[in-house]
């Protein structure tokens, strides 16, 4: 675990916020280039500051409320961004609808035309959504959430390890997973965008971001909140999953 990056003076460069900061700047230049090229630079930039700013809130939002037992002790670091914590599913979730919401208040329904419609504008985000995966992952490999459980010395994808109190053990290597994953779906969008219909784009990135991570879900070793004996990650995953096969089905049958 590498949490601090630096120290300059009294200011300290945690490396959970450098990262992320970097895979947001990343995302906007992405989705920058994309709407350059798909005659889009006229719509692009207030949907996609709308979607991150609704998704930085809905991510800390969820962080706080699955740790609560923490923050509820030390309301003053509930916006201390840069200590860490933002919940995937909460800045996914929220960012999505923040977009949702600034199109109905512009008026944009659904059919209208490429470029000023909530489809294209999802599908021109999307590969940043998989991009900013990879990045969130990065971001937990170097402050240490999201580790995985420990495993016989010696396994498949796993090594020694810490844990968030930096206990070590054989872990598989559920950061690097994410990484690796986030980043072969963010190229297959790149390359498989210019064949598919609008809102397919976005579809099979939800849908692959989602399934892929149920996978890695089932290596985590981190606290996390249970239904039943299932972590409930992996059910809002396995939830997202099925949504975004559903828009594949529509965008399939609708131009």
């Amino acid at each position: 675990m590498y949490p601090i990056l630096g120290r300059y003076g009294s200011f300290f460069l945690f490396s959970y916020t450098a990262v992320i900061s970097i895979g947001i700047i990343a995302g906007i230049g992405l989705a920058f280039w994309r709407a350059r090229r798909r005659n889009m630079a006229d719509v692009w930039l207030d949907g996609v500051l709308v979607a991150l700013l609704a998704g930085l809130i809905g991510g800390r939002a969820g962080f706080v409320w699955l740790e609560w037992g923490y923050f509820g002790e030390r309301p003053s670091q509930i916006i201390q961004l840069q200590l860490g914590g933002l919940s995937y599913h909460g800045a996914l979730l929220a960012g999505l609808v923040g977009l949702w919401g600034w199109h109905k208040w512009r008026k944009r329904p659904l059919r209208q035309a490429q470029g000023r419609s909530f489809l294209p504008t999802a599908d021109l985000i999307a590969p940043s959504i998989a991009l900013a995966s990879a990045f969130g992952w990065a971001a937990c490999w170097l402050e240490g959430c999201g580790y995985g459980r420990t495993a016989v010395a010696g396994s498949f994808l796993a090594a020694s390890l810490p844990d968030h109190l930096g206990i070590f053990a054989w872990r598989y290597q559920t950061q690097l997973l994410g990484i690796g994953l986030s980043l072969l779906i963010f190229i297959w969008a790149l390359i498989r965008q210019p064949h598919w219909r609008p809102g397919q784009t976005f579809g099979f990135t939800l849908f692959a971001l989602s399934l892929g991570r149920v996978g890695v879900d089932l290596l985590r070793g981190d606290s996390a909140l249970f239904v039943g004996n299932i972590r409930a990650d992996i059910l809002l995953d396995a939830a997202l999953a099925i949504i975004s096969l559903l828009l594949l089905k529509y965008t399939h049958f609708h131009d």
